[in-house]
């Protein structure tokens, strides 16, 4: 078990809420697709699972300021012309650097190997560009 397995599950999960946004996603409905899928992962004890869970829900609670640098870091992109995926990536990766206490280079580099692996080479350019841009202004939450 690693922590990029549980960044995939992560992605995977949150990605899953995504789809399902247009229902009534509540907390209790986010605990419940999370915990089916880090169990679906194999990701179902210990530190792994503390870790992909905080940042399954960190992201989901923050996405809206996460979309919003994004955005505003991504000239002449707008958040819809973004992939979904790639979105769900770089909210992670920010979600890691603000509150997780994840180094930048390491929040950086995984999410341009998960990029690489489910979006494609151009698309990790563009999220390595925008995390990259993004760096600068990361404040650390403590």
């Amino acid at each position: 078990m690693s922590r990029r397995k549980a960044r995939i599950s992560a992605l995977e999960t949150l990605f899953e809420i995504e789809s399902r946004e247009s229902e009534d996603v509540t907390s209790d409905s986010i605990v419940d697709i999370c915990h089916e899928a880090l169990q679906r992962n194999g990701v179902a004890v210990g530190e792994y699972r503390d870790f992909a869970g905080s940042l399954i829900r960190g992201t989901w609670e923050h996405k809206a300021e996460y979309d919003e640098s994004i955005e505003g870091s991504s000239r002449k992109w707008s958040l819809h012309r973004i992939g979904r995926v790639e979105a769900a990536i770089m909210r992670m990766a920010l979600h890691e650097m603000r509150r997780m206490s994840t180094p930048p280079s390491v929040a950086i580099n995984e999410a341009v190997e998960l990029t690489k692996r489910y979006a494609s080479e151009r698309a990790a350019s563009f999220v390595n560009g925008i995390l990259g841009s993004l760096v600068a202004g990361i404040q650390i939450e403590e």
